[in-house]
Order: structure tokens, then C-alpha cells, then sequence
């Protein structure tokens, strides 16, 4: 089944004449695919994530989620948003609240019991390993505390998609390994779906079942790689050859476009 449609989406911001942003994205999602879509700034995969999560709206082109169409208005586009989780490279806690009390506020919004939402936003900080952590405060968690937080958050009402805007980019090297190990034990145990944008072929490689890789001059698909590694990962997995081979793939995609992709085939693992 698909989760996500993207048919021939097209951004410009300013009037007609003016370059692209994007320029006419296909991709379909399975269901329950972790998707990674790697590229370096300025190639538009922040803005087609924000696209797909209706955030921005597309100049032209179709997104559905689960069969519903997220552009355009009305019930379907709400029945499609409802089932989206976004976790931004800023955590955006509120500074004043708990991170238990961080974590109900979309519960709050669905208007949950206020018994049921304390329950569940504990499950889903003992979820990302923050039991001992639920009366602190923002500003008494350390960076990767505070986006874990934050993913706790978007996963508080079980939405089917989990959007990811490089979460982690803004950690340090240690910190963002072992977030990334977090998030592929969470993504195991939960099978959300997950678009993930990131700059890092590494990152890429050791998260997802598939990455798409985008160029800009409009932001285009250049390369969709199949990640044909064994799960779970650990970390010893990056100093293997196979891992070495994915990278190199996706360097030389990122590097000199379609061709690359043409050598080893759209959505083809390597040999």
C-alpha cells in the first residue's frame, strides 16, 4: 500500500517566470518505508517535505497521504495532515513546560482526557528512553534530550507518517550516532512510515531503506538507491564494504546526477 503520492509537484516562490524551486517530483512511499532524501542545500528537499506535510503549498502537482489529497482543502486535506508527524531541526519545546507536559500538547489539541494524555505522553518518553526525565524543563536537557523530546511529541498520537526535517544536524558527532540508533530501534518497533531529510550520505545510508537523492536548478530526483543492509544496524556496520559501496553510489550521485542512477538502476540496490 501507499502511504504517499507525490505526482509532478512543481514550486516556485513569485510570480510566473520566476525559477523553480522544485521541478516536476514523482515518488510513491510504501507503507511503512523509511525514506531518506539526501541533498546539499538549496535542493529543495526541505521545501517538498514541507509540501508533502502541508506546510507549503505546491505551484503545481498532487500529494496524497493514505489516498487523501493534502493539496488542495476541505476534509480529505485534514484526514491526510491528521496522520502526519513533523520533528524540525529546532526541537521547539515550550520553554515553560515539562517535557511530560511538552509532550501532551498535540493530545491537548485532540481534546484526550487529561488522564489519558499524562499516560500516554509517559509511554512515549519511556519510548525514547526519557522516563527519569518527565518534570525537566527544556533548558535541563541536553540537545539530544530535547530532540528526543521532540519525537516523543510527534509520535504522542500515532500518526501513520513521520516527517523529518534533519533532526539531528545541529548535534555533535557522538550525539547524533547514538540519536540515530534511537530512532532506528523506535522505527522498528513502531514501522511508521519516515521521510527523513538529511545532508549526510552516512546518515542516509545507516537509517534508510531507500534514499533519494536531489540536485538542484529546479530540485529534481536524480538517483533513488535501494539500502540493502541487514537490521538492526549498529554502527559497526559503517566500516563495512558494503556500507562503503552505498556511499560511493550515493556520492557519485550527488556529484554528477542521472547518470549514476542509470549505472545501477532506479531503485536498484547495489550488487
Amino acid at each position: 500500500m501507499t502511504t504517499i503520492s507525490i505526482g509532478h509537484v512543481s514550486k516556485r516562490f513569485g510570480p510566473p517566470g520566476t525559477a523553480p524551486v522544485l521541478g516536476d517530483i514523482e515518488l510513491e512511499i510504501p507503507e511503512g518505508q523509511f525514506v531518506a532524501l539526501l541533498g546539499s542545500s538549496g535542493c529543495g528537499k526541505t521545501t517538498l517535505l514541507r509540501i508533502v506535510g502541508g506546510l507549503e503549498s505546491a505551484t503545481s502537482g498532487q500529494v496524497s497521504i493514505g489516498g487523501h489529497p493534502v493539496t488542495g482543502g476541505g476534509a480529505d486535506r485534514r484526514k491526510a495532515l491528521s496522520d502526519v508527524g513533523f520533528v524540525f531541526q529546532e526541537h521547539n519545546l515550550l520553554p515553560w513546560r515539562s517535557a511530560l507536559r511538552n509532550v501532551q500538547l498535540p493530545l491537548a489539541q485532540r481534546r484526550m482526557p487529561a488522564r489519558e494524555r499524562v499516560e500516554v505522553a509517559r509511554q512515549m518518553l519511556e519510548l525514547v528512553s526519557l522516563g527519569h526525565a518527565e518534570r525537566r524543563l527544556p533548558h535541563e536537557l541536553s540537545g539530544g534530550m530535547r530532540q528526543r523530546v521532540a519525537i516523543a511529541r510527534a509520535l504522542s498520537y500515532d500518526p501513520a507518517v513521520l516527517l523529518m526535517d534533519e533532526p539531528f544536524g545541529a548535534l555533535d558527532a557522538q550525539t547524533r550516532d547514538n540519536l540515530n540508533l534511537e530512532l532506528q530501534r523506535i522505527w522498528l518497533e513502531k514501522q511508521k512510515t519516515v521521510v527523513f531529510v538529511t545532508h549526510s550520505i552516512q546518515e542516509a545510508v545507516f537509517l534508510a531503506d531507500r534514499v533519494v537523492v536531489m540536485q538542484a536548478g529546479p530540485g529534481r530526483v536524480v538517483a533513488d538507491v535501494t539500502i540493502d543492509l541487514e537490521r538492526p544496524r549498529g554502527v559497526d556496520v559503517m566500516a563495512t564494504a558494503r556500507f562503503a559501496e552505498y556511499t560511493g553510489v550515493l556520492r557519485e550521485a550527488l556529484t554528477h546526477g542521472p547518470a549514476a542512477d542509470g549505472a545501477h538502476g532506479t531503485n536498484g540496490a547495489v550488487a
